[in-house]
Parts: C-alpha cells; sequence; structure tokens
C-alpha cells in the first residue's frame, strides 16, 4: 500500500522573484542577457560562440558519437524529451549535426552535439579541432547488439585525435542495447569491448588516457543512471554537494538521498553511500508519478500555474517499512530522500535540515551565478580585444 501527497500551491509575485534571484536562472533564460553571443555579431540568441575560447567555462559540450543505428538520437530523445522507448523505433537516421542546448538547471547546462554515423569529421575540410577544443564529454555508443570491431576501430581513432586536441575531455563509452541480452552476455562484453579497447590505446602509447564504460539501454534507468554520471564530471560544484548531502543525512536519520533534476530525471548529486539501481528507479518512478498527479490537480482550474513549485512535496509509504520523501529545493531540482518509517517520526527534524540544506544549495547557486557573470564580462571583453587565429587570448586574464 503507497499514499502518495503531493500539495503545489499556488505562489504570489513576490516570491517568484524571490525564488528566481536566489537560484539565479534569470541569466539561464530565454532573454537577451542570458546569451553569450555579441549583440553586434549576429549570433543566435542563447547559443555560445562555437569558436569562443571561453565559452566553454559557462556551458560545455557533449558530443555523442558512434556508428550508424547505434542509438544516439534515441538516447536524447529519451533522456531529454521524454519520448517513449517504443516510439523511437520511428525516428529517422540523422543525417546532419544536431545542436542542442539543455539548461534544466543552473547546475545541468551543457551543449549535446549529436554526429551522424556516416559522417567523417576527420576529412581535411573539417575542423574537428575547433570541436573538440570545447567539449566537456565525448560519449561513444557501441551497438552491442552489433559486430563491434569497426565501432572500436572508429572508437580508437576518435579518442586519439580527440585527446590531442584537448587532454581535459571525458571519454565515455556507451554498450547500448543491452535489453536484449542475457546477463552473462552483458558482463562478457563488456569486458571484450573494455579490453579491446584500452589494449588499442596501450599499443599506441596512450595508456594515460581513460574509458568510462557504461551498460546501457533506452528501455530501463541504465541510460539515465549512465547519463547522470557523466553529467556529474561537468559539475564543478559536484564535491560541495555531496558534502552537504552527507552532512544532511547524518543529521536526520536518512539512509540515501539524491538530488535530482526533475525534468530529465537525472540526478546531479547523491550522498558517499552507494548507489543501488533499484533505489535509483523507485526515485524515477516517484518523480514521474508526482510529476502526473500534479498536472492533474496541482493546476488552476484555469490551468494557471506549474505542475511543480516550492510548495511541492510528497511521501510514498512502501510496505517494506520505508518512506520515500521528496521535497522541492529549486524549480528545477528536487530531493528525494529514502528514511525508515522510525527515523520519519522525526520529520519536524528532518524538514529544519532540509531547510538548512536547500538555503545552503542556493548559496552555492548565488556562487556560481557571481562567476558565470564574472566570465561573461571576461568573455566579451577577450572578443572586443579579439584573439589569436589558434584561439589562445592575446591578454591573460
Amino acid at each position: 500500500m503507497s499514499q502518495v501527497l503531493g500539495k503545489p500551491q499556488p505562489e504570489d509575485e513576490d516570491d517568484d522573484e524571490e525564488e528566481d534571484e536566489l537560484v539565479g536562472l534569470a541569466d539561464y533564460g530565454d532573454g537577451p542577457d542570458s546569451s553569450d553571443a555579441d549583440p553586434d555579431s549576429g549570433a543566435e540568441e542563447g547559443v555560445l560562440d562555437f569558436s569562443d575560447p571561453f565559452s566553454t567555462e559557462v556551458k560545455p559540450r557533449i558530443l555523442l558519437m558512434g556508428l550508424r543505428r547505434s542509438g544516439k538520437s534515441s538516447i536524447q530523445k529519451v533522456v531529454f524529451h521524454k519520448m517513449s522507448p517504443n516510439e523511437t523505433l520511428f525516428l529517422e537516421s540523422t543525417n546532419k549535426i544536431c545542436r542542442e542546448d539543455v539548461s534544466n538547471s543552473s547546475f545541468v547546462n551543457f551543449q549535446i552535439w549529436d554526429f551522424p554515423g556516416q559522417i567523417d569529421f576527420f576529412d581535411p575540410t573539417f575542423d574537428y579541432e575547433m570541436i573538440f577544443r570545447g567539449t566537456g564529454a565525448l560519449i561513444f555508443v557501441i551497438d552491442s547488439q552489433d559486430d563491434y570491431m569497426e565501432a572500436l576501430a572508429r572508437l580508437h581513432l576518435t579518442v586519439t585525435r580527440a585527446y590531442k586536441v584537448n587532454t581535459d575531455i571525458n571519454f565515455e563509452v556507451f554498450i547500448h542495447k543491452v535489453d536484449g541480452l542475457s546477463d552473462d552476455h552483458k558482463i562478457e562484453t563488456q569486458r571484450d569491448i573494455h579490453q579491446r579497447a584500452n589494449d588499442d590505446l596501450a599499443d599506441a602509447g596512450l595508456e594515460k588516457i581513460h574509458l568510462s564504460f557504461y551498460l546501457t539501454s533506452i528501455y530501463d534507468h541504465s541510460i539515465f543512471e549512465a547519463f547522470s554520471k557523466v553529467v556529474q564530471k561537468l559539475i564543478p560544484q559536484l564535491p560541495t554537494l555531496e558534502n552537504l548531502l552527507n552532512i544532511f543525512i547524518s543529521n536526520s536519520g536518512i539512509e540515501k538521498a539524491f538530488l535530482f533534476d526533475v525534468v530529465s530525471k537525472i540526478y546531479i548529486a547523491t550522498d558517499s553511500t552507494p548507489v543501488d539501481m533499484q533505489t535509483y528507479e523507485l526515485c524515477c518512478d516517484m518523480i514521474d508519478v508526482v510529476i502526473d498527479i500534479s498536472c492533474i490537480y496541482g493546476l488552476k482550474e484555469d490551468g494557471a500555474g506549474t505542475p511543480y513549485d516550492k510548495e511541492s512535496t510528497a511521501i510514498i509509504k512502501l510496505n517494506n517499512t520505508t518512506v520515500l520523501y521528496l521535497k522541492e529545493v529549486t524549480k528545477f531540482l528536487a530531493l528525494v530522500c529514502f528514511v525508515r518509517e522510525e527515523s520519519f517520526e522525526r520529520k519536524g527534524l528532518i524538514d529544519y535540515n532540509f531547510h538548512c540544506f536547500r538555503k545552503a544549495i542556493h548559496e552555492v547557486f548565488e556562487v556560481r551565478m557571481k562567476v558565470v557573470k564574472s566570465r561573461k564580462a571576461q568573455n566579451r571583453l577577450q572578443k572586443k580585444k579579439g584573439a589569436t587565429p589558434n584561439g589562445t587570448p592575446r591578454v591573460l586574464l
């Protein structure tokens, strides 16, 4: 038997303005101030200049690469567009580079570049150095149900070229479509790909390149968990967030806590205890339940308002003496906790500690926004002064 309590309440305009000021989302909106582009340059609003040497300091890029039909576009649609996995069967093959901004919260701000498998971006006429120079993570998708020898060769070529341009790239390998494999076959496939890929790097004298491997499928939550770990590496405030979560659970009698991006169901931070896949799936299901119920009962009669706001909270009591507790942190972030029923009897203590945690998160946002604004100012100043042909600034800032 499960009990769900979700009660978003309407807010007055002053509270909305205060919330935006605390969270610092005003500068990440659709307004003209949110763009790093020079207003006179004719660049697209809200999109950073591709060749800008400072652009990655504000919004890093994640590249999705792999052979044709490996599942790159399906991953993007399922994770960031809430498309049903079955609907991806009708997606057409990508035939051009697709760029999309992901700006769900101040911690989850990046661009995703989906590369068609048939494009040879190492062609002399294609400036691949410009792409890799501003990249935070490179995700290479391998179809585990297909012969992956050609994919491994392309992976090696891509990684070695990218590393020569940018040694700070995080290289992530998604061993995809594992839903059609048995558990033993999954482990064997991962071991084989891991060994072959690292052997190729060792033969080239590039042992210092680190590859991270993930077993993924769009038909379960493995793709969300893998993307969560990729995004976490791009969050400079991650140690601070983990420390705050550790302090929160240790003083509240909580077993496990996640800080979720509500839109994509990516968890941007968790405490130091190990992550259990079943626990993560329960959290994702809880977010879906809260949003769906709030969309039905949480809006005004005329449909005004938002289904998720600062009054949103939910309690789900499971039949194994465990309580799931969700609280709104910002308009895009939610804290989901696992609590024993006996510990949840001290709900007042948990709520007080959550209030302190939420205040600390807002302070982290404020610091982040000050840094972003400072870098934007430096960025505009640098554009006015100009840069050398290779993209390095003339004046060190």
